[in-house]
């Protein structure tokens, strides 16, 4: 009977474990993210949205995936915390964020159960903020490397043609903005080293 309780634990602790990972396995670190990408993403008030600011993405030392700087200003204090995702399509010329469809998500790992941040490579690629914090307003900085986004054309986590949206707390997209390639700023410019 003890054995029988004991498989039936483990494979529901499996299964627990299973639902987190995506139907294609788990994210996989990049090691080879070009030397000297970089791709910014600038949010302005051109889609009629209050919120400006930047987002810089370049590589990571070494190629080690892809170290992310951004600078968010104006959101709205009544409305976040706000995450943001990397989203699977640019944002379209007439500025409509829904056309940017879903969450980059080349593992097909999907939204449910929410990202665990303890285990960052089961989430969605595109999650960044569930694996590395919410911006909070109305000005919001934040810098960390993201082992599992790529700047490597070819790729399905290559983002460099893909969009950054930011969401209200009740999941609303209030913000988006396209990623460009750009050349390395000199150090001490802002966001660029």
């Amino acid at each position: 009977m003890h054995i029988k309780i004991i498989s039936t634990f483990a494979f529901a602790a499996l299964g627990a474990i299973a639902q987190h990972t995506g139907h294609l396995g788990d994210a996989e670190e990049v090691l080879n993210n070009p030397a000297g990408a970089k791709y910014v993403a600038t949010f302005d008030r051109s889609d009629g949205c209050s919120v400006t600011g930047k987002v810089v993405a370049t590589s990571g030392a070494g190629g080690k995936g892809v170290d992310f700087k951004l600078l968010v200003m104006n959101l709205p204090q009544s409305m976040g915390p706000f995450a943001f995702h990397l989203h699977d399509q640019p944002v379209p010329s007439d500025g409509n964020c829904t056309n940017t469809l879903g969450h980059l998500d080349p593992y097909q790992r999907g939204q449910t159960p929410p990202c665990d941040m303890e285990m960052p490579q089961t989430c969605e690629v595109g999650d960044l903020s569930g694996k590395h914090n919410k911006l909070e307003g109305p000005t919001a900085t934040m810098r960390f490397n993201d082992k599992y986004a790529a700047l490597v054309p070819g790729i399905g986590a290559f983002f460099g043609n893909r969009s950054i949206v930011i969401h209200a707390s009740d999941s609303s997209r209030i913000a988006c903005a396209n990623f460009t390639k750009t050349m390395m700023s000199w150090p001490g410019s802002e966001l660029g080293s």
